[in-house]
């Protein structure tokens, strides 16, 4: 447990943390625990737990310190560059493990002169080494999107963009909207389960088709309305088993929003949202994917009124509402009911024992509980936390905002300024 109290306000040295304890205890016990809180620079709930503590406190040792080694190591240059050389080849994306580290640290060491008397990079070296600077062995994880070394810019060049069209065209937030494809699969384990502690193997059952899957093309707007999805079944046909009503469904050979399907989406779903028909001048916010990028797809939006933002690359992490917001709830919601289906005896077999794969009118099914269960304000504050509809007065914008705001109202208005990523891609 960290001290944390100011030394300016508590000039005398204290020889152990339990001495502290007991004089905020002693505070506490004359005042109370509220005011000796704010006294030592401790919480409050530190204080109730401390007093319960009181007699073991009194009957410890409190000349005893616990040691928690040293900051540094005793050879710092080694240390220095052993981290070089792990940073470097991390970067490259190779596996370190502690026996490359220790290899390493002993080349260093002959190529310092430092006899292996004096410095044998044992496994103990290693682990206080690693501690030293902060490392540790990981499990792999799955790749996380990289924010591009220019961020800074495209974010502010972006948010430039959009609020220029707003200024120009005062959208309403019904006609702002965001859209995005996402894969949803047949077969959706959970990757965590209950288990006996010590078991060496833990099973999770599934249908054996994690990698079947369709598209499903999520739309929502900036009022926290929610468009009807658009799922994409990998098949050349549209199955005739009828489809619960509220969701639209499509068939694509490999189950890809290619450029028809998008020009499909924006007729039977963009077009139909409210004030859609009469073609009110709207906002569409899209990422960089080629398939909105397409002529047809440009013009058709061009026919409906509509203008297209699209995020810059390597972005969307940060600017798309779906992906800020919308997609993990939403996956964990279809993955509850999956699990909740398969625990149930409510599934067929095939001829070999196994667990069919479920239903394409139960999948659709849940994926609109799994919309349904997105709530309005979380939509809402996504747009807003994704520079789309902060309010135009500037009191919603976050810092990256407040600081670009002189530059922004020195250049947004004017003809000659600098066309940002966002403009070259919709044009």
């Amino acid at each position: 447990m960290e001290l944390v109290f100011c030394r300016k306000k508590h000039p005398c040295h204290l020889s152990s943390y339990t001495n502290f304890k007991l004089m905020v205890i002693n505070a506490a016990e004359s005042a109370n625990n509220c005011q000796a809180a704010k006294k030592y620079g401790v919480t409050e709930c530190h204080v109730r737990q401390w007093r319960a503590q009181k007699e073991r406190l009194k009957n410890a040792n409190t000349m005893r310190k616990a040691f928690r080694g040293p900051k540094s190591g005793r050879f710092k240059e080694i240390d220095r560059k052993v981290c070089e050389y792990i940073t470097e080849k991390r970067n490259d994306g190779m596996p370190i493990t502690r026996a490359v580290i220790q290899l390493k640290a002993r080349e260093i060491a002959n190529e310092l002169n430092i006899p292996p008397t004096e410095f044998n990079a044992s496994l103990g070296w290693c682990k206080r080494m690693m501690r030293r600077n902060g490392l540790a062995s990981r499990r792999r994880t799955g790749l996380a999107q990289r924010l591009p070394s220019d961020f800074r810019e495209k974010l502010l060049s972006y948010q430039r963009y959009v609020l220029g069209l707003r200024k120009k065209h005062d959208y309403p937030l019904d006609q702002m909207g965001n859209a995005d494809q996402t894969p949803v699969y047949f077969d959706m384990p959970s990757s965590v389960t209950v288990e006996k502690k010590r078991e060496k193997s833990v099973l999770v059952k599934s249908t054996g088709n994690e990698k079947s899957r369709i598209t499903v093309m999520l739309t929502c707007l900036a009022d926290g309305t929610k468009l009807p999805p658009y799922v994409i079944l990998r098949r050349k046909t549209i199955p005739k088993e009828p489809t619960p009503p509220g969701i639209i469904v499509r068939a694509q050979e490999k189950g890809w929003m290619e450029t028809e399907l998008v020009v499909d989406w924006l007729k039977v779903v963009w077009g139909r949202r409210r004030g859609g028909l009469r073609k009110t001048r709207s906002m569409l916010v899209l990422d960089a994917f080629r398939g909105h990028l397409t002529e047809p797809v440009k013009k058709q939006l061009r026919s409906m009124n509509s203008d297209l933002v699209i995020i810059p690359g390597g972005m969307t992490s940060q600017l798309q509402v779906l992906d800020v917001v919308v997609n993990k709830p939403f996956k964990d919601s279809l993955r509850k009911r999956h699990t909740e289906w398969l625990l149930s005896a409510d599934h067929a077999l095939t001829p070999t024992g196994r667990i069919q794969t479920p239903a394409v009118h139960l999948l659709c099914e849940w994926i609109l509980q799994a919309w349904d269960a997105v709530s309005s304000e979380s939509i809402i504050n996504g747009f807003k936390k994704c520079c789309v509809s902060n309010a135009m007065d500037g009191s919603e914008d976050d810092v990256l905002w407040e600081e670009a705001g002189p530059a922004n109202e020195e250049g947004s208005d004017e003809s000659d300024s600098e066309p940002s990523e966002a403009e070259d891609l919709c044009e």
